[in-house]
């Protein structure tokens, strides 16, 4: 596809991966976490921000699905669950790609609150807050974008395009 734009540049990305695993570290204090990736987008994003994470930490997944193509559909879709003794009496970091309308992170909250965990906190690379339909603030944030398709580091259109190294868009 010629008309992608970068908006994010590999070199960017790698600065504040880094920059946010040094700010769960301090939060942390030497406590064990576990980053739970929001499959599949996140997978990227959260083995990188493991690289740099110098703690001790564990690796969960959780998959959910919301979008079909470049809409949200609005209903959440739980298609790999978490197991709750994984859960129960950890450190919880959900790291996901995006955020925009909020709607997915916030019935994620409350399912890993359910399963009592020590303490849940939100770990987002972007956040589109001009899309927000639910009130959610993530714990940890990337970059905020505005309200542009983004693809690439694990972002994709119809499951293409996860596999560039920057944030791009498609121009229109």
């Amino acid at each position: 596809m010629d008309n992608i734009e970068v908006l994010i540049s590999k070199e960017k990305l790698n600065e504040r991966i880094k920059e946010i695993a040094h700010i769960i570290e301090k939060d942390y204090k030497g406590e064990e976490v576990t980053f739970v990736s929001v499959l599949k987008g996140a997978v990227f994003f959260t083995v990188d921000l493991m690289k740099h994470y110098d703690g001790d930490c564990i690796l969960d997944v959780v998959r959910v699905s919301s979008y079909s193509g470049e809409n949200s559909t609005g209903k959440i879709e739980l298609k790999i669950p978490l197991k709750k003794e994984h859960i129960k009496d950890k450190n919880i970091i959900i790291v996901e790609d995006i955020v925009d309308t909020g709607r997915t992170f916030k019935y994620l909250v409350n399912y890993i609150k359910r399963m009592q965990p020590k303490s849940v906190k939100t770990c987002v690379m972007l956040d589109k807050p001009s899309r927000r339909v639910v009130e959610f603030h993530p714990d940890y944030t990337g970059f905020e974008i505005e309200d542009l398709f983004v693809i690439g580091y694990g972002l994709d259109f119809d499951e293409k395009y996860r596999n560039l190294p920057y944030i791009g868009y498609i121009k229109k």
